[in-house]
């Protein structure tokens, strides 16, 4: 019985070394995968490492695993990576279409393998690569005029990276052409409020100018048809609050409403934060005066238009006026 016991107990450590120089073996293939930018396999590799060693209590190995962790989401974005470029190279469809799931397969086990070992800088890079490779795909029906799927896959894009602001603004314009009108201002408003700065600045201004184009398509539309309720329904619909109360401030002045123009209107002004939407506001809030008769406080309205085409107009109304 002594005897069994020994050789149990040798056994064990035999198993042991064993596995501690296997897991060491593996590592050294990971990091000779690694520098020969074999990432498919080092990521293999890196795994088995992990899974192998991470229970270890030798110092050797589990510094191996520490370092697997660190490069297993690095290897698998340049997967990732290597399949999104190999889809854009291809011409049948449908193997492109697999070669762009390979690449977003590989680049969720990145930034999920990432998040788990906080490797930040592999999840911030296997983000933005995945919202490129939906950005990429989007194209094609875009293009072809399905905004329907270019719109499924451009907000999957935009969800992905919310740095990507040519995927918002390609989803914003998608929604627009489906007449998706409320989706298209939310996604607008989200570029809009982004802070001020280089890499934003030009996304920001093509934001307003889209929020600015489709609501006065969408007001024209309506307003042709004398359809003013649609119009109020329509900037009820808006989720930016400015926009909202400029919108229901014009579409009152067209309905002629002129006693809710100046119930809102002060407040409506106040909520603008670019001078040519408030001095929208205040000249047909100048003008719904003006219809009551009311020129003192016509005048006073007129007085705050600064920004043109609205500030001419107003000046001839003031002077009208006096």
């Amino acid at each position: 019985m002594r005897k069994i016991v020994l050789l149990a107990v040798a056994l064990m450590g035999f198993t042991a070394a064993f596995a501690q120089s296997d897991v060491l073996t593996v590592a050294q293939e990971a990091n000779d995968a690694l520098g020969a930018k074999d990432y498919a396999k080092a990521a293999t590799l890196l795994e088995k490492v992990i899974a192998d060693g991470s229970a270890s209590e030798d110092e050797a190995v589990l510094e191996q695993v520490n370092s697997a962790k660190k490069n297993l989401p690095i290897a698998l974005f340049r997967v990732g990576q290597s399949a999104a470029s190999a889809a854009q190279k291809l011409t049948d469809a449908a193997a492109q279409t697999a070669k762009y799931d390979e690449a977003v397969a590989a680049l969720d086990k990145a930034i999920k393998t990432g998040t788990d070992y906080k490797v930040v800088a592999a999840v911030n890079n296997s983000k933005r690569m995945k919202g490129m490779v939906y950005s990429a795909q989007a194209a094609t029906p875009f293009n072809s005029g399905d905004f329907a799927k270019a719109a499924e896959l451009f907000a999957k894009a935009y969800e992905a990276d919310k740095t990507n602001n040519n995927a918002a603004l390609n989803l914003a314009e998608s929604y627009f052409k489906m007449d998706k009108y409320a989706e298209g201002v939310k996604v607008c408003s989200e570029i809009a409020a982004l802070p001020a700065g280089q890499k934003n600045d030009a996304a920001i201004a093509q934001a307003k100018a889209k929020i600015n184009q489709y609501t006065n398509n969408k007001i024209a539309t309506l307003q042709q048809a004398n359809d003013f309720d649609g119009i109020i329904a329509m900037a009820e619909s808006i989720a930016d609050e400015a926009l909202k109360q400029k919108v229901l401030v014009q579409a009152y002045f067209l309905k002629k409403d002129y006693d809710k123009v100046i119930e809102i209107g002060d407040a409506a002004a106040a909520l603008q934060t670019d001078p040519a939407d408030q001095s929208a506001v205040y000249f047909n809030l100048g003008s719904a005066y003006n219809a009551k008769e009311n020129k003192a406080k016509a005048i006073e309205a007129f007085g705050k238009v600064t920004a043109e085409p609205y500030a001419t107009p107003a000046k001839e109304a003031v002077a009208a006026l006096k």
